[in-house]
Order: C-alpha cells, then sequence, then structure tokens
C-alpha cells in the first residue's frame, strides 16, 4: 500500500525531494543498527523495527526513483542511463560477500555498519545537488490521483500484461533458484559450498548483461522483454537434472545476461511511453507486482515441493517460466512499442506533456493507440 502512496507523492511533489528522503531514512536506520551493536542492544526485535522502517521509506519513494530520470537524461539516452545505473549495484552484487566479509574482520561489524550509513548521507548529499523540477501540483484528492493512476496503468496492454507475467515469472524464479536451489545443492553431489559460485555466476551475469544494454538498442523493445527473461529457466531445469557445477554456472550467467537486459529495456519503455505527470504511479504498480510475487513464490514453491519433491517442482516452474514470457508475444501492441530514437534532452519534457494532455503520446499517437491491438 505504502508503494502505492509513493507513485502519488512522486507524481504530486519533488521526485528529487523524495529520493534525498529515500537516503536519509537508511542512513539513520543503518547508524541505528551500528549504535545498537556497539552498545550491546542489538535484539532481533530491534533491528527488524529498523529494517521496516527502512523497508517503509523504500516503498514511499521507490517510485520517485523510477520516474527521476527522463528529467535529467534526453529520450534516446534513456536505454544507456538505466543500464548504466544498474551497473555499479550488480558490480557490487560480485564484489559485496567478500568485500564486506573484509571490512567486519578488520575494522569490526559496528565500523562496517557506519560506514554504510555514512555512504546513504553521501547518496543523499548528492542527490540532493540535482537540478530538476517537481511536477506541476495538482487540486484532485490523493485518492482521486490513485484511480487515475490505475485507469493508465489497466488501460495499457502491454504494460499490465507484461506485469502479470512478470508476477508468474518472478515468483517461480525466487521459489525455484532462491529458495529450492541451496537446498538443491546442499544435498546433492554438489555441495553448499557451490552455490556461492552459482551466485557469483548470476550477479556476473547481471553485470554483464548491462554491458549488453550499452550497446544494443533494440528496435522492438517489447518483444526483447518478453523473450530475455527465458534464460531464467535455465538454472531451475540444471538443478532438476542434477547437472555439474560448470552447467549450473553457466546457466546462471545466461539467466543474470537475459534478467538485466529484461529490466533495462522495461524501464526504458516506461519512460519513453508515458507522460512524466503519471509515471510515478503507473510504475508504482507495476512494482507491486512485483513484489507479490515474492511471498507468492515461496508459499507456492515450497509447498509443492513438500509434496511434490523438489526435481519435479523445478521442472514445471521451467516449463511454466518458459511458457509465460513469449506468450505476450501474442498481443500486437506488445510488437507495436519501439524504442525512441535520439531527440532533444530534458526541457523538452514539458512541451511532450502538453501534447499528450491535448490528446497525443511522445510516440506522436493516441495515448491509448500504442495499447490497441
Amino acid at each position: 500500500m505504502l508503494l502505492l502512496v509513493g507513485g502519488v507523492i512522486a507524481d504530486r511533489f519533488s521526485r528529487q525531494r523524495g529520493i534525498v528522503i529515500g537516503n536519509v531514512v537508511p542512513a539513520l536506520t543503518q547508524g541505528g543498527v551500528a549504535l545498537l551493536v556497539v552498545s550491546g542492544g542489538a535484539t532481533t526485535g530491534r533491528i527488524a523495527l529498523l529494517a521496516a522502517l527502512a523497508g517503509c521509506a523504500s516503498a514511499l519513494t521507490r517510485p520517485a526513483m523510477n520516474s527521476l530520470l527522463p528529467q535529467l537524461v534526453a529520450p534516446g539516452e534513456l536505454q544507456q542511463a538505466n543500464a548504466l545505473m544498474r551497473l555499479p549495484s550488480n558490480l557490487i552484487r560480485i564484489l559485496a560477500p567478500a568485500v564486506g566479509g573484509a571490512l567486519v574482520v578488520l575494522i569490526g561489524p559496528e565500523w562496517t555498519l557506519g560506514r554504510d550509513a555514512v555512504s546513504f548521507v553521501v547518496a543523499a548529499l548528492l542527490c540532493g545537488r540535482l537540478g530538476v523540477s517537481g511536477p506541476v501540483r495538482t487540486a484532485t484528492s490523493v485518492l482521486r490521483d490513485l484511480k487515475d493512476g490505475w485507469k493508465d496503468f489497466s488501460r495499457l496492454l502491454w504494460i499490465w500484461s507484461y506485469v502479470l507475467s512478470g508476477t508468474v515469472v518472478v515468483a517461480l524464479w525466487l521459489g525455484g533458484y532462491q529458495l529450492l536451489g541451496p537446498v538443491v545443492a546442499a544435498n546433492g553431489r554438489l555441495g553448499a559450498s557451490s552455490w556461492g559460485i552459482v551466485q557469483g555466476a548470476f550477479a556476473a551475469g547481471l553485470f554483464l548483461g548491462g554491458i549488453v544494454s550499452l550497446t544494443w538498442k533494440p528496435s522492438r523493445i517489447m518483444v526483447v522483454c518478453g523473450c530475455a527473461n527465458v534464460p531464467l529457466a535455465l538454472p531451475l531445469l540444471a538443478l532438476a537434472q542434477g547437472a555439474p557445477l560448470a552447467v549450473l554456472a553457466g546457466a546462471a550467467v545466461m539467466a543474470g545476461i537475459g534478467l538485466d537486459i529484461a529490466i533495462v529495456c522495461w524501464s526504458t519503455a516506461v519512460q519513453e511511453h508515458l507522460p512524466s505527470e503519471v509515471l510515478g504511479r503507473v510504475s508504482s504498480f507495476s512494482s507491486a507486482g512485483e513484489l507479490m510475487s515474492v511471498p507468492l513464490g515461496y508459499l507456492v514453491v515450497g509447498a509443492a515441493a513438500t509434496s511434490l519433491g523438489t526435481e519435479p517442482v523445478l521442472l514445471r516452474s521451467a516449463v511454466l517460466m518458459t511458457a509465460a514470457s513469449p506468450v505476450l508475444l501474442l498481443a500486437p501492441s506488445v510488437w507495436a512499442v519501439r524504442r525512441l530514437p535520439a531527440g532533444p534532452g530534458p526541457a523538452a519534457t514539458a512541451t511532450e506533456d502538453q501534447e499528450h494532455r491535448d490528446g497525443r503520446s511522445r510516440t506522436g499517437r493516441a495515448p491509448d493507440q500504442v495499447a490497441r491491438p
């Protein structure tokens, strides 16, 4: 629910300010955890409470982060910008376990947490220097804005169908790979220690996917989104067949490459083809579908594995994942969404949004035309 409220806030107030707050709150909560560790008062309940506060702040500010980028770069450069934003986080996925462990050993857990808190402060200061204007405030109520956001989200077939498909794919992926994967590795001939190698391979694949997205600019961007998620089924198939570590790691690399390409293309398509004044709300509905898949995947896949066994569940999950992504290609509206060519910079955003209010979108078609078969 907070995520949906965050979408309304992003479209009514300063997105830059929202991102600053989204970094200040984690700085305070991480600093609080560090103080608890120093004082010896770190309990599960207290740390969980601070984590919940950080999660609430993230929910409120995540739509602002998803919708600010079009105000900073030219429409034709959004794909590179999305890829560049993901590259550091993907690199950290590879380095963080080793670096974090080394810091804990060298300077202690409290100082490691303290440095993490400082990094959020630095991010808040840097984001505070962004020179972007806030959305035009409206006199409508929050509930009305929320209803309008749902209307924009639900009328665009290429958006809600991809979110629905993604919810199924991510739920099965989390349940099959994240939940059952370590169990299969630990109980099989691979051994528990091998799972760290597989995770590192997946992170390396995410990084490589970002590199690919920097140079490869497909025209039919939503078609690529539908196809790029298919390799996510490969690690599940490898786990179900008891494949050697090298094969499983290779499958994880391919899954990571495909997933990152899909994320970059999806973010770019939404940012290019939706007007700025609704981008926060529509992205919040998209993110809500993604987050719904987390408990759903763990619950459904975990229960199925208990009654049917891990291997059959992994195989069936892989089949369903493979079918859920390409089925999007049956919708003509998915083929109609194309990546925009290089064009004017962020200064043109106001003109483009006025064109949308006058009955035309950034693509030059009526706002709902791109969504109709």
